[in-house]
Order: C-alpha cells, then structure tokens, then sequence
C-alpha cells in the first residue's frame, strides 16, 4: 500500500517534529533502501549535503536505512529507473521545482513514481511536484506559468513555507490561482499524509479555494 507524505519545511538541525517522526516510524517498516531525488541535478555538492542532513533527520527518529541513494546528472536514466523500482521509500528533495520535474521527464521516471507502492516523500518543490497540477508560485519572475502537469501522485496542490501574514503573497499570487485549484498553504513543520484514499494532516495548514483562505489543522 503507497504512502504519500508532503512537507513543506523542517528545522535543519531538528528535522521531523515528533509526532510527524510517530507517523514515518509507523509506515516506513521496510528499511533496505533511501532514494533520494535531486532538485539540482548538476549541483553535486549541495546536493549531498542536503542528502547527509536527510539521512540524519531519519536516523535521529529511529529510522536508519540499509543503503541511501541520490539520483541526479550522475546517474544514468536506466540507474535511475532500477533504483525507483527497487527502492524502500523515495524522497523528492527541496529546491527548484522546474528543474526537479525536468529532470524526471528526462530520466522517463514519471511513470516508474506512479507505480512504485512504498513510501513517497516530498518536501517543498518535492511535495509540489507530487502533484496533478502543481502549483508554483516561486516562478512568477521568469515568464512561466505558475501551473503545470506534475507527477500525478495526488490531487493536492501545495504552497510550501506558508506564512499567515504575507499579505503580498496571498493577495498577488495564492488567492488568484485560488479560482482555478485549491491550495494547500502549508506552514514549516507541518504534513499532509495520504494513504488509501485518506488524507492525515499534521501542524499549520491553510486551504485557499475560490479566492477564501480556510485554517484547516
């Protein structure tokens, strides 16, 4: 049975609050393999850095994975496949989405992330793009649309690192995509988990649809 976890944010020293770090101990069981998919494919070195300080957060709740894996410009498409398809959990990583997308259509990993049945992780442009339709509002300076196809793993599009009191941010971009899909504003330190059709929701979550914004946890 797939598990899907969105996150928007973590402390980097503390990493999973604890009662995000309950439910993760409680569908994680198979703990062979860590894969971890970047948001900068040729930004090697940031990259493992963020991969060391994920492999921490896991291992300071108990969770301590057999092998972890990073799939970027260093791996071939076909590595990159057979690490999805035998993978333990995936954790899409933080970053810039665009490029994140861009690089699992290249690596034709779209479809192997739709039929993998384990855990799946995403964290800001990672939980964004496991959307339908992903919704970005970070590109408003580059001439894109804020809207795009992502993987299809869930009917929810997200605003990660959601503060209540950015007017700016809700008025301008938020509240007029509103009218077209919801949006789940998410606080930092907060989850959305949705497993067999039912939706878990952990700290400061907001949902904006037809232009209302709703605290909904």
């Amino acid at each position: 049975m797939r598990s899907l976890y969105l996150f928007s944010g973590f402390d980097k020293d503390r990493g999973f609050t604890p009662e995000i770090a309950k439910s993760l101990r409680e569908h994680i069981v198979v703990k062979s393999s860590l894969v971890l998919i970047s948001s900068c494919p040729d930004g090697y070195e940031k990259t493992d850095l963020y991969k060391d300080g994920i492999t921490k957060w896991f291992f300071n709740i108990g969770i301590e994975f057999e092998h972890i894996a990073v799939l970027d410009d260093r791996k071939t498409e076909a590595e990159c496949i057979e690490l999805v398809q035998n993978a333990a959990a995936i954790f899409l990583m933080g970053g810039t989405a665009l490029l994140q997308i861009e690089f699992l259509q290249k690596n034709n990993l779209i479809f192997a992330l739709k039929g993998f049945n384990g855990v799946i992780m995403g964290m800001s442009a990672g939980a964004i793009n496991m959307a339908t339709n992903s919704f970005y509002s970070a590109d408003k300076d580059c001439g894109r649309t804020h809207i795009y196809k992502g993987i299809g793993l869930a009917d929810v599009s997200i605003e990660p690192h959601f503060v209540i009191d950015n007017n700016a941010l809700l008025d301008n971009d938020i509240l007029p995509f509103s009218d077209i899909i919801n949006i789940y504003a998410m606080c930092d330190d907060s989850a959305i988990l949705i497993c067999d059709n039912n939706r878990q929701y952990y700290g400061n979550i907001y949902l904006v649809t037809k232009g209302k914004i709703e605290k909904i946890h």
